[in-house]
Parts: C-alpha cells; structure tokens; sequence
C-alpha cells in the first residue's frame, strides 16, 4: 500500500551547515620553522648558554617556537572542553528536520488526514478507487482536500532528512588510527638510547684514560702533607681529557644530527595524510566532522605534542654535549 505523508506537501527540510572547526595549523610547516639541530659543540654550547648562564639550557633558544605550539595547544584544549560541554558523553545528537508549517496549518493537516481515512474506512468503494489512483493524482486529490481547508500546499522537496551522514566523505578514523598507530612506535627512541648509551662508554673511555695517566705521573712530596702527583701536571691531563670529552661530544652531535632529521622526516611522513585532510576542509571553518570531530581534535593535540617532543629530545642531547664545550672553556 503507498504510503500517503501529508505533512510532505507543506514542509521543507531545513539542513542548516554545522561548522567544526580545529585548530588552523599546519603542523607540517610548525615543524619545519624549526631550526636545524647543531652539528658543533660550539653551536650546542650558544643555544645551551644563552647570556652567560651557567647551567645548560637550550629550551631558551627554542622559546618562541614552543611558545606558538603551547598557545595552539591551549586553542585546541579550548575547543575540545566546548564540545564536552555541550555534549558530556562525546557524541552529538543528529539534527533533525524542522517544519516551516504553522501550528494553524499543523491543525488543518490533521484535520484533513482524518478526514480521509474516515472517508477510506467508511466507504470501500472510494477507498479502492484512491488505491488504484497513480501516486500523481493522489497528490492532487490530497492538494484539492487540504486547499478546501485553506492550506496551499507549497513547492519544494519534501521535509527528509535524507542529507549525507556528516564527515563520511572523508575517512577521518582512517587518517587518526593511521597517524596514532605510527606515532606510538618505540624506534626513534630506541635509537637515541642506543646513541647516548654509545657516547657514554666513550665518556668512561676518557675518564678512565685519565685516571691512567695521572697514575702514572711520579709522586712528589709536599713535606708535612705528604706525597701526591705534581698537582701541574695533573690539570694539564685534566685539560687534555677535557678536550677529548668535548670531542666524543662533537663527534655525537654530527651522529645525532642525520638522526634527527630523518626522525623530523618521518614525523612529516605520519601526519601527511591528516594534516593534508584538514587543510582540505579549512580546517574545519565550513565542515562538520560529524562524530568524528572528537576524534579529529584529541589526535591534532596528538601530533601537537609529538612535534613538541621531537625537540624535547634533540634539546636533550645539545644540552648534553654544550656541557663539556662549557666546562672546557671554564677550565682554570
């Protein structure tokens, strides 16, 4: 039996846009504003030193980058505690379609379906004769009775919600499960503990080269206080081995700079995907993600932070090697 939807001759659907909108970055490009790690000691030790200070500290030297990257986060965490306010449990609810009829018209509506299911209970022979009408004439037999109400009925499409599910044009679970499974692997820090581990045997190396060489000096006496190694002969060991550590450190900051490019590189090769979807989409100014938009916004805070971390590390290792460029220039 056709169905007959008589609220179809006077509603429209009304599909209003739904903007989502995630952070405008191009994480890609913020990374890239980074500067090159150090290849000298030299270098490590004036990003590490800044202004006389005597404690390394390279982060100074990085401020202005992770700055923009904290005031990102913070629009990003912002957006993020917007949508779980109004929606606590992570997903909003589908919008429906909204009448344009008046409550007048709603009245006349109802009026007018009963009065022709009546007329099709009551009478048989009508009712055979509207089922065997073509879907055309019963809309026009519909229009003729609702317009002898006062209602015209109106043009348009009828009042569904038969609009694309939002942000299925995109595979947006795709793009975070990809981005997420790749940015938690353990190689890229493995590697830098392998390097460090490498350069601290070398450390003990010079330490213990050192220690030999002082053992080896003749003891001299110093009357009443006893006998110890000529203290002369034992600074200029001293400093030796201190020009050795700054080298073990140089040698480790050209070791770890094609290292950290290439982790910069694969960090790019992570994020391409999503962060080429977002830029697609304006990120988000004219786009609704749908119920992927929680998603979206918690793994933007993801490669955020994983660019963030990535400098974290190489600021570990200059801060490292700057040491000894520090300790050898203040050696007295």
């Amino acid at each position: 039996m056709k169905k007959l939807i008589l609220s179809n001759l006077f509603a429209i659907a009304l599909t209003a846009g739904f903007a989502q909108p995630v952070v405008k970055t191009d994480v890609a490009a913020l990374l890239n504003e980074l500067a090159a790690p150090p290849t000298t000691t030299a270098d490590a030790f004036a990003r590490a030193y800044p202004n006389g200070a005597t404690f390394p500290d390279a982060s100074q030297y990085y401020k202005t980058w992770t700055n923009k990257v904290e005031r990102i986060g913070l629009e990003n965490q912002l957006l993020q505690k917007d949508f779980y306010t109004k929606y606590p449990t992570g997903i909003r609810p589908v919008a429906q379609p909204v009448s344009r009829a008046t409550p007048q018209q709603h009245s006349s509506m109802d009026a007018a379906t009963s009065e022709l299911a009546q007329k099709m209970l009551n009478d048989p022979a009508f009712a055979q004769k509207f089922m065997q009408m073509s879907e055309q004439e019963q809309h026009a037999y519909i229009a003729k009775l609702l317009a002898d109400k006062g209602i015209k009925p109106v043009e348009g499409t009828p009042n569904t919600n038969d609009a694309p599910i939002p942000g299925t044009d995109m595979d947006w679970a795709g793009f975070c499960t990809a981005y997420t499974q790749a940015a938690m692997g353990l190689s890229r820090w493995e590697a830098q503990t392998a390097l460090q581990e490498k350069y601290r045997a070398k450390h003990d190396e010079v330490n213990a080269w050192a220690e030999a060489e002082i053992k080896k000096l003749p003891m001299i006496s110093f009357g009443e206080y006893g006998h110890d190694h000529d203290p002369e002969k034992v600074k200029a060991i001293q400093k030796q081995a201190l020009v050795k550590h700054r080298d073990v450190a140089e040698a480790m900051l050209k070791e770890a700079a094609p290292m950290f490019a290439q982790f910069r590189n694969d960090f790019l090769q992570r994020i391409a995907a999503l962060n080429d979807a977002l830029k697609s989409v304006n990120y988000g100014a004219a786009y609704d993600f749908g119920n992927y938009y929680p998603t979206v916004l918690s793994t933007q805070a993801m490669m955020l932070s994983d660019a963030d971390g990535l400098l974290k590390n190489e600021i570990e290792i200059i801060n490292e090697c700057a040491r000894w460029e520090y300790d050898l220039r203040n050696f007295k």
